[in-house]
């Protein structure tokens, strides 16, 4: 395992380098970063030369790549091209609010989908079922903001109108009142409900699809053969190797986490780390989007890795060379 291990990390490398290649040539391509100064007619071109020269925006492509990477090796992201603040610095401060946004989402996600999901497979072609499944399969297919929007419309504004309690329609707190836990608490209801749902639509039904295979296994009828109770059956034996594609999906999640969620976030106005990528995407601002991919790329084939080795936990029949 261990050997094992050490080769995927090291398989890693090359696999980030092109990431960050392909990533740096196609931001480069989408727009010019010096096109707010060249659009500025107070400016002269001395100072835009300036400017490029600073920035190094006059050096071939491949140069600035090398430049770009020798700082990140040393854990210097650069600065913005716009607001002129570290880029560690940015990430640091919405980071947090991504984390608490999508952590409590991914709670959501697990302790909605798991119960369902496995109900459904147990209790299969039950009205209950039918239920659940016909519930998952809308929740997969509404667009998230729109649900966003929905949730804002009626639980904010028409709850408001009727004189019930209602929740916040956006933001992360209320400026007059600070950021206390009982206003991030508010204002991180929807928002997380809305992702935690939509998610746990798509968990549901791989649930289920993963545990009916399971239950019709060999093992599974020789545990019951035994005289196992159902639920010993389900929960000691077949559940764990069923949840083999949730862990599959839970690992893509996870570097998500860290990226925030764009759309919910610029609906709910929630200052994350998506709105931070959108922000700065249409400006060009090329050393912020490319210290979020950096973090984003190294989660993704870092849980990737993990999500092996917890195969070989939750199925013994599962080895690595």
């Amino acid at each position: 395992m261990v050997r094992y291990i050490v080769r995927r990390l090291l398989q890693s490398i090359p696999l980030l380098i092109g990431i960050t290649i392909v990533a740096f040539a196609l931001i480069h391509v989408s727009g010019d970063p010096m096109a707010v100064y060249n659009n500025n007619p107070r400016m002269s071109p001395e100072a835009k030369a300036a400017i490029a020269a600073k920035y190094g925006f006059d050096k071939p492509l491949y140069m600035q790549y090398f430049v770009w990477v020798s700082r990140v090796i040393q854990g210097d992201f650069g600065y913005s091209f716009s607001t002129f603040e570290p880029v560690s610095k940015m990430i640091g401060e919405r980071l947090p609010n991504s984390l608490i946004l999508m952590g409590a989402a991914f709670c959501i996600t697990l302790l909605v989908a798991i119960p369902f999901g496995i109900y459904s497979a147990v209790k299969q072609y039950s009205w209950g079922d039918h239920l659940i499944t016909g519930l998952a399969f809308v929740a997969f297919a509404l667009p998230t903001f729109w649900l966003g929007l929905l949730a804002i419309m009626l639980f904010s504004v028409k709850f408001k109108q009727w004189g019930l309690p209602n929740l916040p329609a956006g933001g992360m707190y209320d400026v007059s009142v600070g950021k206390t836990f009982g206003q991030v608490a508010q204002h991180l209801i929807l928002p997380a409900s809305v992702l935690g749902l939509v998610s746990a639509a798509t968990y549901i039904r791989h649930l289920r699809a993963s545990l009916l295979e399971v239950i019709s296994q060999d093992y599974v009828r020789t545990a019951r053969a035994k005289g196992l109770s159902e639920r010993k059956v389900i929960y000691r034996h077949a559940i764990k190797n069923a949840m083999i594609p949730v862990v599959t999906l839970a690992m893509m999640d996870i570097p998500w986490l860290f990226a925030g969620a764009l759309i919910t976030e610029q609906v709910f106005a929630w200052p994350g780390m998506g709105r931070l990528f959108w922000e700065h995407a249409v400006k060009v601002d090329y050393p912020v989007l490319m210290g979020i991919l950096v973090i984003v790329s190294s989660l993704v084939v870092l849980c990737n890795l993990l999500a092996d080795i917890l195969y070989a936990v939750l199925d013994p029949r599962i080895r690595f060379a």
